[in-house]
């Protein structure tokens, strides 16, 4: 069992929420025997979803990886990759600015600016001290002061045209999961039309004097941990380095083609099907091909309406698969989380 320190901040309902989910993560991923090394992370082209030719087809091979790993990548998005690189040009104009300018971007629950050592994932889990080894730029509409640097506006015309592309494709995401749910397609329109969703534009500086470890001495850039909300969109000019951790107790590696996206889902998505789903461990560590090397991602969360109320749903659960989880308000659960990474109490409003 997961040993839990919970701050002040979370009251017993939030807790005792956490601490079960907690206890599933710690089962789902240590009682099971070792996966074979040749798993992959599936590949999914949803065109046929979005064109409207075979959206049953494209619903199922999610829910199959949504229940085997929870881990997937899609192609056939429709986000054109000039733009991908557009973003992450402009990241890293942003990034490479002296740290006292990247520094007046800055305001709470974890947006705008935050430097290396800021954010420890891994206590959203467990008892930590271990610091994420990135900074990260987290912006998330509409446009506001602190959030969003004033003096790029290039990154930030960039990012609006991305951010509004990329929310679109998490919304077409949440129809497939609802289809491949057996719910009616639009079963989550209502929980995620005010989704709570954050950009965040993520930077591992270069390590010149970065010395290979051993297999048994990886270098962890990003500790394990799940992510909060119903599914993350990732992109990354070179994934090498993250891995996801499969029901089998084994470290997966996630080496996407730059056209991809990578999808995972979340901690809610895992409550609304009582497990069926699973919120996947994953991590980021030193790859020995990319050792030293600058490492940039563009990961998108969303999350539904704060004040959504996340509950089983229909078909996951019955008089022999009870519910495992109380129902919990969105918004206390991601303060919940936001609050463990940073050490500190923290609210969304």
């Amino acid at each position: 069992m997961i040993e839990i320190i919970w701050l002040t901040v979370a009251n017993s309902k939030i807790q005792e929420q956490l601490r079960t989910h907690h206890n599933r993560t710690a089962h789902q991923h240590s009682s099971i025997s070792m996966a074979p090394a040749t798993m992959k992370i599936p590949v999914i082209d949803i065109s046929s979803y979005l064109d409207g030719s075979n959206p049953k087809d494209v619903a199922k091979q999610i829910g199959d990886a949504c229940e085997e790993i929870g881990f997937f990548m899609i192609k056939g998005h429709g986000i054109p990759l000039s733009l991908l690189k557009q973003v992450h040009c402009e990241a890293t104009v942003f990034f490479d600015q002296p740290l006292e300018t990247k520094q007046k971007t800055m305001a709470p629950f974890g947006l705008g600016y935050m430097g290396q050592g800021t954010e420890n994932v891994a206590a959203t889990l467990k008892e930590s001290t271990v610091q994420d080894q990135k900074e990260s730029l987290n912006i998330n509409l509409p446009v506001r002061e602190n959030v969003w640097p004033q003096d790029m506006p290039s990154l930030s015309d960039t990012c609006k045209e991305y951010y509004t592309k990329v929310d679109k494709l998490a919304s077409q995401l949440m129809r497939l999961f609802a289809l491949a749910l057996d719910l009616d397609e639009t079963f989550f329109d209502d929980k995620v039309n005010n989704a709570f969703t954050v950009l965040r534009l993520l930077n591992y500086p270069e390590q010149p004097n970065a010395v290979a470890p051993d297999a048994s001495q990886m270098k962890t850039m990003t500790a394990e941990h799940t992510d909060y909300g119903t599914l993350t969109i990732l992109w990354s000019p070179d994934s090498r380095g993250l891995q996801a951790k499969s029901r089998q107790d084994k470290w997966i590696d996630v080496i996407s083609p730059v056209d991809h996206f990578i999808i995972n889902i979340g901690d809610l998505m895992s409550n609304w099907t009582n497990d069926k789903w699973v919120s996947t461990l994953h991590r980021v560590v030193t790859h020995p091909e990319t050792l030293g090397k600058r490492r940039m991602s563009l990961p998108f969360f969303h999350n539904p309406n704060p004040v959504a109320l996340i509950e089983c749903i229909p078909g996951c659960f019955s008089e022999d698969n009870p519910a495992k989880y109380d129902p919990i308000v969105a918004k206390e659960h991601m303060e919940m989380k936001v609050s463990k990474a940073l050490g500190k109490e923290e609210k969304m409003d």
